[in-house]
């Protein structure tokens, strides 16, 4: 059957306590939501493939099937219903549930320890609500599968058309909301495939070897319109680089080159390296990127701390700016775990003389949470989705940034 989008939101909830599970019904009525309980797995999963619910409410600890088993079934059933997992283990076993049904492609909407309010209900609810369905387009279906030279064939063509195009992302003081930098994301419209997701055409340009023409088309792209743009002293523009492109001898001459023709300094640019491509081979990470910041580039470690990386690699590579990852940032406002990975990250940045950025910023609690925890930059769907040109021309005008 296909839910009708305009009915009642539906809440599934599976608890074998029956106290509890009577209390959640009620509680979730009482927020104008449609409620069914039930005790048995089994039956839950009927219920879950019949009634098609928006949000499920899942109990870890239970006799017949444990939680972690239901959200396997979830996402054997590819299940779009928001998940709020529910338990009295304690914290540090809820946010491991949690991490699992991630980990298995199921959207979390909150976390709620046992004994909790209908606050607490609430809020799970709102977080889920603000939350976007996609990233500007970025979670597109997989188009199908490419063969090795039609993937040159189309990419070089999409370079050289209008196919291949740049979004910006801006990137904020989290002390004052000013806008401080944007980050360049690359967008590829096919004629025939539609929009192609960048973790599809962008591994693929790695692996066949043609990513510098993706870098070289969207350094040049962006240089051009953060050129054109009126912006305060200090406002940067992030661009990401591969670690593909790390055994190209002319490498730094090319991005140097890219900043001159389109009049700007390197000191402008922050380029953007994951923390695995960048620990590849310390050795040749460290002789690359000391030359990149010898000829001025800003060089930000994106996606601190989900890496491998040894302290001592860490303090050796000339990096300008940590960049936390955003599953860390995401649930810091509800996991005290994750609160602690990012208070330490920002200690030990700062401690390194770097600059911290938080990716993934949802709601005005993670915000606020950056800020008192003294990041520097922040950058995600609560500030601005990645936008055109002409779209941030217009959100820049209404909030009067």
């Amino acid at each position: 059957m296909t839910r009708d989008e305009t009915q009642t939101e539906r809440v599934l909830i599976i608890d074998d306590d029956p106290a509890v599970g009577t209390l959640l019904k009620t509680q979730v009525g009482a927020t104008g939501r449609e409620a069914r309980l039930t005790d048995d797995p089994e039956e839950f999963l009927r219920l879950h493939r019949e009634w098609e619910p928006t949000y499920v409410v899942i109990d870890l600890v239970m006799a017949k099937m444990d939680g972690l088993e239901v959200l396997s079934h979830l996402a054997r059933d590819k299940s779009t219903a928001a998940v709020i997992i529910t338990s009295g283990m304690g914290e540090r076993v809820i946010d491991a549930a949690r991490r699992f049904a991630d980990a298995n492609g199921l959207e979390i909407a909150g976390v709620l320890g046992k004994p909790h309010t209908k606050a607490d209900l609430r809020a799970a609810f709102e977080r889920s609500e603000r939350r976007p369905s996609s990233t500007a387009g970025e979670e597109v279906a997989p188009s199908a599968p490419w063969k090795v030279a039609e993937f040159q064939t189309a990419f070089r063509a999409a370079v050289m058309s209008d196919e291949l195009g740049v979004a910006y992302q801006p990137k904020i003081l989290c002390s004052t909301g000013e806008v401080i930098g944007y980050e360049a994301l690359a967008r590829w419209t096919h004629p025939e495939r539609g929009p192609i997701a960048p973790d599809e055409f962008v591994p693929m340009t790695e692996r066949f070897g043609i990513v510098s023409l993706l870098t070289d088309r969207v350094m040049s792209e962006a240089f051009a319109w953060f050129a054109s743009r009126e912006r305060p002293e200090g406002t940067r523009i992030s661009v990401n680089i591969s670690a593909a492109e790390f055994d190209q001898p002319d490498l730094e001459h090319r991005f140097v080159q890219a900043c001159k023709d389109a009049g700007i300094a390197p000191s402008d640019v922050v380029l953007e390296l994951t923390e695995t491509s960048a620990m590849q081979d310390a050795v040749r990470s460290l002789q690359l990127l000391t030359r990149l910041r010898l000829v001025g580039f800003n060089l930000s470690l994106d996606d601190f701390g989900t890496g491998y990386s040894s302290m001592l690699q860490l303090a050796r590579l000339p990096f300008t700016e940590l960049k936390v990852d955003r599953s860390f940032v995401s649930t810091a406002a509800t996991s005290e775990e994750s609160r602690i990975v990012v208070r330490s990250v920002v200690d030990l940045g700062h401690a390194l003389n770097m600059q911290l950025a938080a990716e993934g910023v949802e709601d005005e609690q993670s915000l606020e949470m950056l800020t008192e925890l003294g990041c520097d930059y922040a950058q995600g769907y609560h500030i601005a989705k990645p936008m055109t040109p002409e779209e941030l021309d217009t959100w820049a005008e209404s909030s009067g940034l």
